[in-house]
């Protein structure tokens, strides 16, 4: 069964640059304690707090990089006090990431896994700390900023690629509670859009991302059309499903054309491909481009009809679990096992086809 999340369609960011800064230690107090047993003073001011770290941390329902936020600034810690209170220590900034995201070249994996990016500074010392200081006390160092750069290297687990128009945001739109643009012109979307298709049942509940990319032209490996940027997302994901209008003048053209741009960015992942628009196109013309791309996994639906829906969602799934697992057979062993952190992998996403 298919149950839809109730999660809106958001403009999709894969990379950010972040200027961190830890936060600042709290002052140390200048205070003194009159006992009866001496006739003097004895020094008791507490030292400041420490202040707070920015961590970067991996949460599971994060599915995007947070486009609006461009500076993270942990909280000061609270100044001494008499008696020999120490102020409080500041409390960590946290900054969530989806699972597989960089931090300047560092992989966080699962969810949990977390890596600090800023210190916050000690406090400065109070009058208490070293027995008869009377003045002389010191402001504590103000941190310095960091550049933090993040970039997913998992944007989904299956990418919708084909040509303008070729119905990608209406099948992302029936399977999910995405809201891409959909009108009857190419183009309609400009920019990545990230939906959520949910499937239960009475053993296991599977989620699968769906990356929704704007339509590719012939030339887009080199640029044309920001091709080259909209082909850097899709290898941010795991695998393809290409989406064919069977109600053009040559689908299969346009299939091999859109193939090649993938081939040309050096992206061989998984894939299988979907023939659109069925209810636009006599059965025999569909048996015929069935036959045609029969070297291929295909299926048909149509949006507007609803035949075949069912089957290219179970289509997603399979993709998305044959992504998976040929990504933990290729990990190595140490990080299968472990819970820290890898380098990048430069090859992140590419993946030999079905």
């Amino acid at each position: 069964m298919i149950r839809r999340l109730s999660i809106d369609a958001k403009a999709f960011c894969d990379r950010l640059r972040l200027r961190a800064r830890g936060g600042r230690g709290g002052r140390g107090a200048v205070a003194w304690d009159v006992t009866n047993r001496s006739r003097g003073r004895k020094a008791a001011g507490g030292s400041g707090g420490t202040g707070g770290d920015v961590v970067v941390r991996v949460v599971a329902h994060k599915d995007a990089l947070d486009a609006t936020r461009r500076f993270a600034i942990g909280e000061d810690g609270g100044n001494g006090g008499p008696s020999m209170r120490r102020g409080r220590d500041g409390p960590p900034t946290y900054v969530d990431v989806p699972r597989g995201t960089s931090v300047n070249g560092t992989v966080l994996h699962r969810p949990g896994e977390q890596i600090v990016v800023a210190r916050g500074t000690k406090g400065s010392a109070g009058n208490g700390v070293h027995r008869g200081l009377k003045f002389g006390l010191t402001e504590s160092a103000l941190p310095g900023d960091v550049l933090v750069d993040l970039e997913m290297t998992l944007a989904a687990d299956v990418a919708l690629v084909g040509a303008p128009n070729a119905g990608k945001s209406s099948l992302l739109k029936a399977l999910s509670r995405a809201e891409p643009k959909v009108a009857h012109y190419p183009f309609t979307t400009t920019h990545p859009v990230i939906g959520i298709v949910e499937f239960e049942n009475e053993s296991e509940l599977d989620v699968v991302r769906v990356l929704d990319v704007p339509g590719l032209l012939e030339g887009a490996a080199s640029g044309k059309g920001l091709g080259d940027d909209f082909l850097r997302h899709v290898a941010r994901c795991a695998s393809a499903l290409h989406v064919v209008d069977a109600s053009c003048d040559d689908p299969v053209s346009d299939l091999e054309a859109v193939r090649g741009e993938l081939l040309n960015f050096g992206l061989d992942m998984p894939f299988r491909v979907l023939l659109s628009k069925s209810d636009l196109v006599a059965p025999e013309r569909l048996s015929e481009l069935e036959g045609a791309l029969s070297h291929y996994d295909v299926s048909v639906a149509s949006t507007m009809s609803g035949e075949g829906l069912g089957a290219a969602a179970l289509h997603l799934r399979r993709l998305a679990h044959a992504s998976r697992d040929h990504a933990i057979d290729a990990a190595p062993a140490r990080q299968r096992g472990g819970t820290g952190s890898s380098p990048l992998d430069g090859d992140a996403g590419r993946r030999p086809p079905l």
